[in-house]
Order: structure tokens, then C-alpha cells, then sequence
């Protein structure tokens, strides 16, 4: 280094004898540990280091083959040596040229003539050293482990250089060392009992609080003989930091930040016990978004997990410190709270219901989310985890029932429904594989000329105990267990069975069949359709798929790809009970729908809803799509169909769901149905062919009249 002159600036004069030490056989060398170069050497040195002369040794950079524990050991001497002037006697390997030769090296400070802190190093070759000691002297000074020696009283007797880097010190007692002084005294109990102790703990150390593992052993102070104890010390900080990122993430919920489901079952039974113990009431309440799916199929995941972060803020500002709360997953959460009385948890329940139904702005979206609650007691619902959560998903179900955005207590009734609710899949499980299913059919006319222009496959369940079962007994229940797969690939082959018949005795008509969500939702429906049909030979042009509005909603089911690959195969669409959904037509005309089935309570209502019904009628004509109304029950709601130009409807007036054998007789013998108007020209025409037999009858006026 071109900036260093190794004895004019480095080596004082009157330091010693310059000559009388370079003569000396013993090797001597003064190192900058700043700049890791040799500047001062006898011949002795010189010759250890395998160097030419003093010039070349000056001029090798020590530190390229450096490793990083030893620079930093070397740093620490600097340090003791300002500090304490010590002086250092261990064995080292040195690698003169890469070759290794151990010596036993004492080190020393040396104040150079600058007035940094250099290091005047004599060494002594170790004749008598086996490979073994060499080996284990050359990895302790690679290996950064704290040891230390401590008299009985704590007191230090010596630390190692890592030791010292850690604590900036070697005075510093072993009690003082400890940020929780329990943890030393524990340590001390354990090297009392037994001959080692092992722990970790938090220590005081130049970078601040950190962990570390800490291996203690009793022994002796090789230079008095009295007991010590030895320790030596791992920096575990970053294992505990790790650690407690795995146990935060393994007992909360990633998104929220509230606990999560694992933490429940770990923490909630001891709450529970705790509470028993103290003869505590305790309240849980599980709480579920109202309609939260459609969030997420209509606004996207990004959307929804904003709801259930702001939902989760707004729990823990209701709920406080008071209880805990918790993410069960999806848009379920647990809140387990101590319970003073019930008007209190009557008024949470309700405040948290209004806050949860507040407007909040999400990216460009304005939502109002509702929930609804169901609430266990504790112990008067039960005493464990499993029975209080089981009893509050009960209510829940109850709030949902009762029209959901409100709360539910438990209550024993609603295990007697959830009992009988298990007794009616057990019997659909065997109604499944019994064949206890039948069509009944009702048919579809026309409102102009009373033609029948096709028919519904309608489902009953043949009961063996309770008779025929209308769908609404045991639908939902289908869809819930996944039985409706089996179920509708059955009513499809018998759609195309009783198809065929009817078109052998010559009513070649189609027939319309009602596809469920979950049926809709699986991408082989398509498939499975034409493979029930074509056990018949029934041509999918004469089969209508009924589905409902709400099915043609969300970015999951990619409705309109289903009903053009449907429409493709020949199936035509209709969409059933039009006006109870999101009543879109503007939406609606983008899907291939043939008809539109407009849903019984606008016709019920006809007086009152009859601009909403013909606006629907209207847009039908526009769009050129059937318009057919359901429920039709009256002479007057037929008549008002007819002069407002609905296609067909369907009903009791004609018929109600029948047997297939029973459809086919209607066909043959259709009921003659006369609205009020026509029996009244029925009644004039009467009359007028009897004026002609008897002129001048007063019943000639009243039909010129009327036309």
C-alpha cells in the first residue's frame, strides 16, 4: 500500500531496539489491523511468512484470504487493547504462501506512531500440538460463539473475542448480562441441581435486546481452582423472530389480522374451562355476511376481501377487548364474549347488525353489506367448544331462515329441525336408489287460440309414508346434498321417454324441464343431457331447459358460454319466474332465451302490477322472445292475458299437474275454456240466429250494439 511507510511512519523510534530485535530468532511482527498489512518484521517474521525480504512482506494485502470471523476477532483485540491493554496468548494457524504452520501467537497492543492501534505479534512454533487440538484451536477462532468464564459469584474471569463483540465488555457481571433477571436465577438453580443447564433468553448486547441460546456447564478456574461456570452462547434471534411469525400465522387470520379458526380450537376451551372455574356466563356468536357470494362473483375477490378487512374493524370496535374475535373463514366469524345479561348481548347484537349494515365506499363501489348472527350461551347451551358452536350455527340458520340482517338464540326446537332435516336426506338417499320419483305434467297454451303448445315435467316425490311430495318439500334438500345430479339425469331420460309416447300417440310437442343452479354450475350438464335423451331417441329440440334469473348472474358459471353451447345442441331456454330475480331485460336479451315465463305473483296482482306486466310483454315483442305467464287461476286474468297480447300461459284454469296418461287424454279432449267476453258473443250468437226464425227480437239490437 502505497500510503504506508512501515518504519518511518508506523514504528516509533524508542519503541526498542531496532536492530537487537531484528536479530532476535523469535518471529515478531507489528500488523495495521485497519488495513490488514504487516509494517514492521524482524528476519524471524519474515522468514515464517516465507517472504523475500521486509519490502515483500510489507506489500502482501493480509486481508484477500481474510475470513470474515477472523477480521472481525482481530477488530475486537483493537478493542481490548485500547480498552484494557490486555495481552492474548492462544494458537493460531497461519498460512505463509497458503501453506499452514501453527504457532502459539501472543498478542499485544501497539500504539503506532499515527496514533492508531496496531498489534505486535511474537510467535512461537507448537512442536507438541496434536492434529487434533490444532484442528479444534483453528475452528474456534473461525466460529462466532460467546464463551465465557464466571466465578461462582458471577463474577467474569474471562471472555472469549466473540464474547467481548457481543457485550462491548469483559467486566460486565453474568447477572447483568440477563434482561429478565428470573431467567438468571433460573439458570443458576439449574447448575445447582444438576452439572449443565441449557435456555434461551433475552441478553443486553451492543446491538440491543437479543435471543440467545445459552449452554452452561460447572467446572473449575484452570488459574485458581475454585468452581466456575462456563458458558457458551448462540444469537438464536432471528429463529425466535421466525418463530414467532409461524405462531402469529398459525393463530391469526392473514387477512383480517383477527384469530383465526386453529386459534378457537386451541384457545377458546380453555377460555371456557376458565370461565367454568369462575362461574362465568359466557356468550358465542357466530356471524355470516348475508348474500357475501354475490359480492364476490359481481365486484371480485379483490372487492370482497376489502368487505370482510372492514367488517373485521368494525367487530373489533363493537366487541373491544372485551371478547375475542375471530375469522372462522370465508365471511364466517366467531365472537366469544362474557355475558352479564341478556339485554346487554340483545342491544351488541343489534348494534353490530346496524354497523355492519352501513354504507362503506369500496374502490369505486358503494356497498351495504348485511349479516346475520346466532347466539349459544354458556353453560346453559352447552359447556364445550363443539356443542356451543354447533348450537350457534343452529340459530344462524334460523336468522337466515327468518329473512336474514338479524339474530338468533339458540333454542331446542331447532335441533328437533336439524334431526328431522337429517331424517329427510336419509330418506331422499333412498328415494334415490328406490326410483321413488315421478313426472307429474302441466301444460303450456297459447292465450289466443287455447291451443296446448308444449308441457312442464314437473317432479313429485312418491313417499311410501307421506303420499306425493311437491317439490318444495325436499328440493332444496336435493341441491344441498348433491343428490340433484342423480335425480335430474333420471328426469331427463324419463322426459325423453314420455316424449316419445306422446309423440306415438301424435302429439309430437316439446316439453320443458327445470335445470337447478348446481346443476347449471357443472360443466358436463351439456353432455349428460344428450346421453339421457338419446337412451329415448328424443330429439333435443323438443326439450326446454327452464332456468331462473338469478342463474344467469356471476363471473364464476360463464352462463352465457353454458347456454350457447345448450342452444347449440338443440336445447331451447327459458328463463322461469321472470320478476323475483334482478328482472333484467336489457341483460336477458344478451343470452339465446326463447321464452320468458313471467312468475305468478305479478298475475295474482294483475290489477295493481299491470304496467310492469305489459312493459314486460312489450319488450318480449321487441326482442322476440315467447312471453308465457304462470299461475294463471281465472277467466278475468286469462282475458286480461289475451287482450294484452301474451303469448301462453299456464295454470290451474286449464289444468294442474297430471300423470303422463292423464296428459294424454287432455290432448285428446282439451277443456273447452270461454272468457267472459267470448261466452257473452257465444250468448249473442244465440240469439241472433233465433231473431232470424223471429224477426224483430230485441236481442238483434243488443248484439249490433255490442259490435
Amino acid at each position: 500500500m502505497s500510503d504506508i511507510c512501515p518504519t518511518a511512519c508506523c514504528i516509533k523510534d524508542d519503541a526498542f531496539n531496532i536492530q537487537s530485535v531484528l536479530n532476535l530468532t523469535t518471529p515478531l511482527w507489528v500488523f495495521d489491523i485497519d488495513h490488514s498489512h504487516v509494517v514492521w518484521a524482524n528476519d524471524a517474521a519474515v522468514e515464517l511468512w516465507h517472504a523475500d525480504n521486509q519490502e515483500d512482506l510489507y506489500k502482501r494485502d493480509m486481508g484477500a484470504d481474510m475470513s470474515a470471523s477472523i477480521a472481525e476477532r482481530l477488530r475486537q483485540y483493537q478493542s481490548d487493547f485500547i480498552a484494557d491493554k490486555k495481552t492474548f496468548s492462544e494458537v493460531w494457524t497461519l498460512y505463509p504462501n497458503g501453506h499452514p504452520h501453527t504457532y502459539r501467537v501472543m498478542f499485544r497492543g501497539y500504539v503506532m506512531s499515527d496514533g492508531r492501534m496496531g498489534m505486535l505479534c511474537e510467535a512461537k512454533a507448537e512442536e507438541q500440538e496434536t492434529p487434533e487440538r490444532l484442528r479444534s484451536a483453528e475452528a474456534l477462532n473461525h466460529i462466532p460463539i460467546a464463551i465465557s468464564l464466571f466465578s461462582k459469584e458471577g463474577i467474569p474471569l474471562y471472555t472469549n473475542a466473540a464474547a467481548r463483540s457481543i457485550y462491548g465488555s469483559s467486566t460486565i457481571p453474568l447477572k447483568e448480562r440477563f434482561v429478565d433477571q428470573s431467567t438468571h436465577t433460573d439458570l443458576v438453580a439449574q447448575l445447582e441441581r444438576k452439572q449443565n443447564a441449557t435456555l434461551i433468553s433475552q441478553v443486553w448486547t451492543e446491538q440491543g435486546i437479543r435471543w440467545h441460546e445459552i449452554s452452561a456447564r460447572n467446572c473449575h478456574d484452570a488459574v485458581s481452582g475454585n468452581p466456575a461456570y462456563i458458558l457458551s452462547e448462540v444469537d438464536v434471534t432471528e429463529l425466535k423472530d421466525n418463530e414467532h411469525k409461524v405462531r402469529y400465522l398459525a393463530h391469526h387470520d392473514t387477512l383480517t389480522g383477527l384469530y383465526n379458526r386453529n386459534y378457537v380450537q386451541l384457545a377458546f376451551p380453555e377460555l371456557l374451562s376458565s370461565a367454568k372455574q369462575s362461574n362465568l356466563d359466557m356468550a358465542m356468536m357466530l356471524i355470516d355476511l348475508d348474500k357475501f357470494k354475490t359480492i364476490n362473483d359481481t365486484l371480485g375477490h379483490a372487492s370482497g376481501d376489502q368487505l370482510l378487512m372492514h367488517v373485521s374493524q368494525i367487530l373489533e370496535q363493537q366487541v373491544g377487548s372485551a371478547g375475542h374475535i375471530a375469522r372462522l373463514g370465508g365471511d364466517e366469524f366467531i365472537i366469544l364474549i362474557p355475558m352479564r345479561d341478556k339485554n346487554e348481548l340483545n342491544q351488541l347484537c343489534h348494534h353490530l347488525l346496524k354497523a355492519i349494515a352501513t354504507d362503506c365506499h369500496i374502490e369505486d363501489h358503494r356497498l351495504s353489506s348485511k349479516a346475520s348472527i346466532g347466539v349459544s350461551l354458556f353453560p346453559e347451551h352447552g359447556d364445550d367448544l363443539a356443542t356451543l358452536m354447533k348450537h350457534a350455527d343452529l340459530a344462524l340458520y334460523d336468522s337466515k331462515d327468518r329473512g336474514r340482517n338479524t339474530f338468533s338464540f339458540f333454542r331446542p326446537a331447532l335441533q328437533m329441525a336439524v334431526l328431522k332435516q337429517r331424517s329427510l336426506e336419509r330418506d331422499l338417499i333412498q328415494a334415490t336408489q328406490r326410483k321413488e320419483f315421478l313426472l307429474h305434467y302441466q301444460p303450456r297454451v297459447c292465450c289466443r287460440t287455447n291451443e296446448v303448445r308444449s308441457i312442464e315435467a314437473l317432479l313429485r316425490w312418491n313417499h311410501p309414508n307421506r303420499g306425493v311430495l311437491l317439490p318444495g318439500h325436499f328440493v332444496d334438500t336435493l341441491e344441498e346434498t348433491g343428490l340433484i345430479h342423480d335425480v335430474g339425469t333420471w328426469v331427463a331420460e324419463q322426459v325423453g321417454h314420455d316424449q316419445r309416447t306422446l309423440t306415438r300417440a301424435g302429439f309430437d310437442i316439446p316439453v320443458s324441464i327445470n335445470v337447478s343452479p348446481k346443476q347449471f354450475d357443472d360443466h358436463d350438464l351439456c353432455h349428460e343431457l344428450v346421453a339421457a335423451l338419446a337412451q329415448s331417441n328424443c330429439p333435443t329440440d323438443r326439450i326446454e331447459l327452464e332456468i331462473t334469473e338469478s342463474m344467469l348472474m356471476g363471473d364464476k358459471r360463464n352462463a352465457k358460454a353454458t347456454l350457447s353451447k345448450l342452444r347449440a345442441e338443440g336445447f331451447s331456454i327459458s328463463i322461469d319466474d321472470f320478476g323475483t330475480g334482478y328482472s333484467n331485460l336489457a341483460y336477458i336479451q344478451d343470452y339465446p332465451i326463447s321464452c320468458l315465463k313471467i312468475d305468478r305473483s305479478f298475475i295474482n296482482a294483475i290489477d295493481k302490477q299491470a304496467p310492469v306486466v305489459n312493459l314486460v310483454l312489450s319488450l318480449c315483442r321487441l326482442t322476440d322472445i315467447t312471453a308465457i305467464a304462470e299461475g294463471v287461476e281465472t277467466p278475468e286474468q286469462l282475458q286480461w292475458l289475451e287482450e294484452n297480447k301474451c303469448d301462453q300461459y299456464q295454470g290451474f284454469i286449464f289444468s294442474r299437474p297430471i300423470p303422463l296418461m292423464e296428459m294424454e287424454k287432455l290432448l285428446q279432449d282439451p277443456p273447452n275454456l270461454l272468457y267472459p267476453h267470448r261466452q257473452e258473443n257465444e250468448d249473442c250468437a244465440h240469439s241472433l240466429k233465433a231473431a232470424i226464425e223471429t224477426p224483430n227480437d230485441p236481442a238483434i239490437e243488443l248484439y249490433q250494439s255490442r259490435k
